[in-house]
């Protein structure tokens, strides 16, 4: 409530109602301004507190905040920024108030990293502190691993951001900010060190755990048998990942895409694009390996970079994904003969046709989106349509289209005229959409991309790749 209601309601309630203004058969207006007052004075609260504290209020308007006083994640840099000027204002304030500080010597037992952040026993309010509290009380973030809180964490997690809602409201409301800022030194000191200790803790065993799988990739090359040991780090680590990555990663993919890059020399039009992903999978691998190794000195310094490490987590999730698409396709010889017939179509349509050999060439074309757009899309999502074989890719990729009117009339169309006839229809048009089956085409393409974009690109990718590339003279696949 407004401290202010009480001191100007009664003296307004208590002068007469003016004189109606109305003729005198009319009934008198009733008297409504008791009921307006309310509402006026909750309008103006606001105001008390930014003409109290102006600094305060200017700061906090700079932030942008959820409804329960929580700094919201897409705030960025400027707002980690506006809330360390918030943070240091609070603490000049509170030294203003004379509100003790509470007893730190607790920060003898940080290790020196955290150490050179809190140099002395003064507040210190850092923001990195206050947004880990106000992730909900759940976890905290090391190397982009999900460790739960315990309760006593989670505890004063909330308390905490109890506390600042309260501070806060106080703030907004103009009321005095002494005891608001006690509260907040005391449960601040109490989340500190617990939540310091156990991000030390957590480090220190991401460290052991970083420098076996480390120490593993050294020894790769001279022990045959650490390859197993690696593999199980690397899913310790991985499966940790936000609480979504693979732990159950295996060697044999790992081992045909070597088998594959040792025996496929030189490439066939069969197997050019099973090369590719074999190379992908090689080199998700070795860059994993390269920046384990390189890692080693910061983990034996603990570097402060390893409690958000977002290179290790990059690594891990590109050695994922290509360890995937490897099962994928270079485990299964269904996945390799339907990768390898819709890469030939592809090749042999290109050959007969000037308009797709002015637009394939991948080293002069600027956009792949443009590519895949034009020409890629429709051939593949038309050859898709012959035969049973290439029912189970619309299924997998475009279920909900199987069965419409639409799509019966496109694959009619193509499997009546075939690839060539695609490409044919294409170059009448000049590369333009067709008024039919190529804009129904360009339709489903865009379901297709909607329902799994990340594996219908690959799919793209590789097929194309095939199609248009010498793999001898392909110097990195990163160039697709």
């Amino acid at each position: 409530p407004n401290p202010l209601a009480t001191m100007v309601t009664p003296t307004l309630a208590a002068q007469p109602a003016p004189a109606p203004a109305a003729p005198p058969a009319l009934p008198a207006a009733p008297p409504a301004a008791p009921a307006v007052l309310p509402a006026t004075r909750t309008r103006a609260a606001p105001t008390v507190g930014q003409q109290r504290y102006p600094m305060l209020h200017t700061l906090i308007q700079a932030c942008v905040w959820t409804e329960d006083w929580r700094l919201q994640p897409e705030s960025g840099k400027s707002g980690t920024d506006n809330l360390d000027r918030l943070l240091g204002a609070l603490e000049g304030e509170a030294d203003r108030l004379g509100v003790p500080v509470t007893d730190r010597r607790f920060r003898q037992t940080y290790t020196p990293i955290y150490s050179t952040v809190f140099p002395d026993y003064g507040r210190c309010y850092c923001t990195e502190v206050l947004c880990a509290a106000f992730r909900g009380g759940t976890h905290i973030d090391v190397n982009g691993i999900r460790y739960p809180f315990t309760w006593d964490l989670a505890h004063w997690a909330d308390r905490l951001a109890l506390v600042w809602r309260e501070l806060m409201s106080a703030i907004h409301r103009g009321c005095p900010l002494k005891n608001a800022l006690e509260n907040l030194d005391v449960t601040w000191a109490g989340w500190e060190v617990l939540y310091i200790r156990a991000l030390i803790k957590l480090e220190l065993e991401i460290k052991a755990q970083l420098m076996v799988a480390a120490q593993g990739f050294i020894r790769l090359g001279a022990d045959p048998e650490a390859y197993v040991l690696v593999m199980e780090e690397v899913n310790r680590v991985n499966g940790a990942v936000k609480g979504t990555g693979e732990s159950k990663m295996t060697l044999d993919v790992l081992w045909k895409a070597t088998e594959m890059m040792q025996t496929a020399n030189p490439p066939t039009a069969h197997d050019a694009p099973l090369i590719c992903l074999a190379h992908s999978v090689l080199a998700g691998w070795e860059d994993l390996r390269d920046y384990f190794i390189a890692l080693i000195p910061r983990i034996k310094k603990l570097d402060v970079g390893l409690a958000h490490n977002p290179g290790l987590v990059k690594r891990l999730g590109a050695w994922e994904q290509a360890w995937r698409r490897g099962r994928r396709y270079l485990m299964d010889e269904r996945a390799q003969r339907m990768l390898g017939e819709d890469a030939r179509g592809l090749r042999e349509a290109v050959y007969e046709s000037p308009v797709l050999q002015v637009w394939l060439p991948i080293r002069e074309v600027q956009d792949m989106g443009e590519v895949q757009g034009l020409v890629v899309g429709r051939i593949l999502v038309t050859r898709a349509c012959q035969g049973p074989r290439g029912w189970s890719v619309v299924d997998e990729f475009a279920p909900e289209a199987r069965g419409t009117a639409q799509f019966d009339e496109m694959e009619g169309f193509a499997q009546e005229h075939g690839v060539r006839g695609v490409v044919r229809a294409m170059e009448r048009s000049g590369g333009r959409e067709v008024e039919d089956w190529a804009s129904i085409t360009e339709d489903i393409r865009t379901q297709v991309e909607g329902a799994n974009r990340a594996e219908w690109n690959d799919y793209l990718k590789l097929v194309l790749t095939c199609a248009t590339w010498n793999w001898a003279q392909a110097p990195r696949t990163d160039e697709l």
